[in-house]
């Protein structure tokens, strides 16, 4: 019986996840990681891989070429991710390599799949509400994250001298998150997520305001916190506004 294109890609998804995380060990990975290329695990695991993958699929006829490009595909990505530090941007990149073969794949055994993905893509491109959205987080993640580094760095300077504290890229990554929680807030007209929002980020400094030794500190905080959710919730309005002027489509 044949399947349907929907069912193949889900079925890609499901093989991959299962392959690719519960079925490798902590050892695998520590073995990549000791010998790299010369591992048995690296070679193991890509089997181990490229067959549940193809199980998953269940496309009999397609095992003459599916099975040995899942398999060096495979091979060749988590070679280079062993080689490499593990690390966020590693593993990102490592999995949207083994997605971009799955798409691949899938574009193969699905036929008409490409044409289908061409316009959809192509529709992106061309309609303005999803190059606003597009245009809004990415906004509140990197441009507007260097305008509060920047606006900050003066009282910054003040603290170098004092104990570091905290994680190292702590505060990047909070502010990352905060601002797209609260862009998604106005988006979705979900207002009262924003004072929940800022109650959270102040219990978790709570600790740190209550301690006049800290005021330096607490007072460059809070100077961050209300330029990000200024700068965030501005933005989110605009984004909101200019969704307004264009059709849907």
């Amino acid at each position: 019986m044949l399947i349907t294109e929907t069912a193949l890609l889900f079925r890609l998804l499901l093989g991959h996840v299962i392959a690719d995380f519960l079925l490798q060990s902590k050892s695998m990975v520590e073995g990549k990681k000791e010998k790299n290329w010369k591992s048995n695990a690296l070679y193991v695991h890509s089997g181990v891989y490229a067959i549940v993958v193809f199980l998953a699929v269940s496309a009999w006829q397609q095992g003459f070429w599916l099975l040995p490009v899942l398999f060096v595909s495979h091979v060749l990505i988590d070679g280079w991710k062993a080689s490499r530090e593990d690390g966020t941007i590693s593993f990102i990149f490592d999995q949207a390599a083994h997605l971009a073969v799955l798409t691949a794949v899938y574009m193969a055994l699905a036929g008409s799949a490409a044409n289908r993905f061409h316009d959809f893509m192509n529709g992106i491109w061309n309609s303005p509400r999803a190059l606003v959205l597009i245009l809004g987080y990415l906004l509140v993640l990197w441009p507007i994250g260097r305008l509060v580094n920047v606006m900050t760095h003066p009282f910054r300077r003040q603290l170098d001298n004092e104990k570091t504290r905290g994680l190292e890229l702590a505060g990047l990554w909070i502010g990352c998150l905060e601002r797209i929680f609260l862009l998604t807030f106005v988006l979705l007209d979900y207002l009262n997520g924003i004072p929940i929002l800022l109650a959270l980020k102040s219990i978790f400094r709570f600790g740190e305001i209550k301690e006049s030794a800290n005021r330096k500190e607490t007072e460059y905080i809070l100077i961050g916190t209300m330029l990000s959710f200024g700068f965030a919730l501005a933005i989110g309005l605009a984004v909101k506004a200019l969704l307004k002027t264009f059709p849907f489509g």
